[in-house]
């Protein structure tokens, strides 16, 4: 019996390992960077290396040759908690090999995901950072979006979303960031965000914007830091009011 079971346990050692040196060897070929976790190492750690036993803290593709195929691979990395997948050419399919993964930061921007994603990444409740930055998602995909309790800095750049996305975004409770530069948020927009009561850095650079949004802005009470650039409605008067008015908040502005 005590055989049979190391038999088992070297058996399903051997099947980790080689899961894991596919997945290293498959990220390195694309272009991968690996970097592991930082500390003292381990017994194990010491005795049969770091790609066996240690920890994975991030794998950056940013600039590698991503498909679907490898984020598969990747998905046999238990302990991922940082994933770069920017420009890579994945979709709603790929997503589903990793979304089981512990993952605190993912980069998914300029990627082919489409609004429905959502279903997948409401999976990763350990989310605190998500770059969706120009990529084609609209306000169907904030609608389908569960709540990401740990959810703190949203990158939405570049994206499909427009003022009446905004109403779902409160149903993240601890969201302190958000960047919707370059899209068709409006005033009323900036209102849902009133729900928002962490947020303390916004940018809304290249929206649809007026004066009226310092209202709306006024009743966040953590708020430091409010990228305003390039909306021409916009008035110099109206922001040095603000400033004045809340002399801890930043208001980045020029006219376009």
């Amino acid at each position: 019996m005590v055989f049979t079971c190391v038999a088992i346990a070297v058996a399903l050692l051997g099947s980790y390992a080689q899961k894991r040196w596919a997945a290293f060897s498959a990220v390195r070929q694309a272009g991968g960077k690996i970097q592991m976790g930082v500390g003292k190492p381990t017994r194990l750690e010491a005795w049969f290396g770091a790609e066996l036993f240690g920890t994975v803290s991030k794998i950056d593709l940013r600039d590698g040759d991503v498909n679907n195929a490898l984020l598969k691979q990747i998905g046999a990395l238990t302990e991922l908690s940082r994933l770069d997948l920017s420009n890579a050419d994945i979709d709603d399919e790929g997503l589903r090999h990793i979304v089981g993964l512990p993952l605190r930061e993912l980069w998914l921007q300029s990627t082919n995901i489409t609004d429905a994603s959502a279903a997948q990444l409401s999976n990763v409740k350990s989310l605190s950072f998500l770059q969706l930055n120009a990529t084609q998602l609209s306000d169907s995909f904030l609608e389908q979006l569960d709540p990401l309790p740990n959810l703190r800095n949203l990158g939405l750049r570049g994206t499909l979303v427009t003022g009446p996305g905004m109403q779902f975004l409160p149903r993240h409770p601890k969201l302190k960031t958000l960047d919707v530069y370059s899209t068709n948020v409006d005033d009323s927009g900036v209102a849902h965000l009133v729900a928002c009561q962490s947020l303390s850095d916004v940018g809304l650079s290249m929206t649809q914007i007026t004066n009226a949004v310092f209202e709306h802005l006024d009743k966040l009470p953590n708020l430091t830091t409010a990228d305003l650039t390039a909306n021409r409605p916009v008035t110099t008067e109206a922001v040095l009011a603000f400033e004045k008015s809340h002399p801890k908040c930043d208001i980045e502005w020029y006219r376009k």
